[in-house]
């Protein structure tokens, strides 16, 4: 059993004290849209614990569309462009304590889709979501709640269009001397590249991660970011 998913089956302390498993913090699921405008979906994740879910069509090449908890409902990314943020009121219109509500905007919930669903709960020792604003400092240091250092960090700027910007700590070792110097573009298909190496400050702990806005946008701007974790939770049991 490999390290991430003994982690997850070991669970994180709950707040009553009980183990939370892989079922409990992510699923993956298909769905047929059915074009109405209360869509639930149950997929048996309490996402009013916190999350992500990330949706895509399977029968045609509309776009990846991704919501969380952190914006809250009917706010939307699409992780194939820079763009910013959008806003569909008939889009992802709730996060339930059993999945998702959809409305009937075709992208999510088209009669004439398959689709399917990445969800991912917030829980110490599995995933975070956590909005900023840069400061422009060398060094800003972003809170998260893994409780773990992290293994991949995405950040995506909602307020100014820009790349989405990926650390890995499989490209960590690319440059040991300097393991935030590189980074993956989500939206290019570049090679890890040293262009992001404006994005990071110093590394992760597990309590926050470094970050600096650098050229991908200006300072004041506002971010997402996704927080996957990479070590030992400190609550695992």
């Amino acid at each position: 059993m490999d390290d991430f998913t003994r982690r997850l089956a070991m669970g994180a302390a709950g707040a009553a004290g009980g183990k939370t498993y892989v079922d409990d913090v992510f699923s993956t699921y298909l769905y047929n849209g059915d074009g109405t405008t209360s869509n639930a979906i149950d997929i048996g994740v309490d996402l009013t614990e916190g999350g992500l879910v990330w949706l895509k069509s399977r029968t045609d090449t509309m776009e990846h569309y991704l919501f969380d908890t952190a914006r809250g409902a009917t706010k939307y990314l699409d992780s194939a462009t820079s763009t910013t943020e959008g806003t569909s009121g008939q889009s992802l219109k709730s996060f339930n304590n059993n999945g998702f509500t959809l409305g009937d905007n075709g992208a999510v919930n088209s009669p004439s889709r398959d689709m399917t669903s990445w969800t991912f709960r917030k829980a110490p020792g599995f995933f975070d979501v956590v909005t900023f604003t840069s400061t422009g400092a060398a060094n800003q240091r972003i809170p998260h709640s893994l409780e773990c250092e992290p293994g991949m960090i995405i950040c995506k700027c909602v307020s100014t269009s820009s790349y989405w910007v990926v650390y890995h700590r499989g490209i960590a070792t690319l440059n040991p001397s300097d393991p935030w110097s590189k980074s993956l573009l989500l939206d290019e298909n570049y090679a890890a590249t040293t262009y992001a190496s404006d994005t990071w400050g110093t590394g992760p702990t597990s309590t926050d991660f470094g970050f600096k806005a650098g050229g991908f946008a200006a300072t004041g701007a506002d971010w997402v970011a996704y927080v996957f974790a990479g070590g030992e939770s400190t609550a695992a049991t």
